[in-house]
């Protein structure tokens, strides 16, 4: 006869420490997992830290476009380059009111729209159409700025404390000036991307009411400039 194997008898308090073993690693595998996913949840504000960062420093260097822009401007046509420079008033009564769209080329043509890449767009009247157009040095040709690239939207405010704007009183002011101090105002996004390609632009409400346009959704950063005669 072929002997029985043997077998393994677990008395009933090796059994409860097995099933209290099973107990403690489902619990630590439900402790691995909230954990888990608390740390996704703390990777939103930093990604979010990161892109703000990222914004900060395009901004920066858009401004620095904006200063060569105005510059070469200047240097053939200086009164235009004038022109963009808004009084500290108007740019307050234009921030109280909410519909005031800085997309409207025909009543704000003083106000700019740049890329990330440091791309700087003017409102044109000359062109056939009249939109923000930047120029293109490959093709050697002004170039419509679509409203998809519109990230950056920039107000230049005159300093009329160096920079006092003509007036019935002093009428050359601007002519007999070396130069016109200004405070940039860089805010973004203007436009954010839509779907199928399109483009939104930030803040606006289709359905009108008091607020069309709520400009307090977007970042914003001061630098200071000067255009030269």
């Amino acid at each position: 006869m072929r002997p029985r194997p043997a077998t393994c008898h677990l008395s009933p308090a090796a059994r409860g420490a097995a099933a209290f073993s099973l107990i403690e690693v489902v619990a630590a595998l439900a402790i691995f997992v909230f954990g888990f996913v608390g740390l996704i949840g703390l990777l939103a504000p930093v990604t979010k830290s990161v892109a703000n960062v990222e914004d900060t420093e395009a901004a920066a260097l858009v401004a620095d476009a904006v200063r060569a822009r105005l510059q070469t401007l200047a240097a053939a046509d200086f009164a235009t380059a004038a022109g963009l420079l808004q009084l500290a008033a108007n740019v307050a009564k234009n921030d109280g009111s909410g519909s005031y769209n800085p997309n409207d080329g025909t009543k704000n043509p003083a106000v700019i729209f740049a890329h990330p890449r440091g791309t700087v767009a003017l409102y044109d009247t000359t062109q056939p159409t009249k939109a923000w157009y930047h120029f293109d040095h490959a093709l050697n040709r002004l170039q419509r700025m679509p409203d998809a690239d519109k990230y950056f939207e920039i107000e230049l405010i005159r300093n009329e404390t160096l920079s006092p704007a003509p007036s019935e009183s002093a009428p050359e002011n601007d002519n007999r000036a070396s130069f016109l101090a200004y405070t940039m105002r860089v805010r973004w996004p203007s436009f954010t991307p839509g779907p199928g390609g399109t483009a939104i632009q930030n803040g606006f409400n289709p359905q009108g009411g008091a607020v069309t346009y709520d400009h307090s959704r977007k970042q914003m950063m001061v630098f200071t400039g000067t255009i030269n005669r």
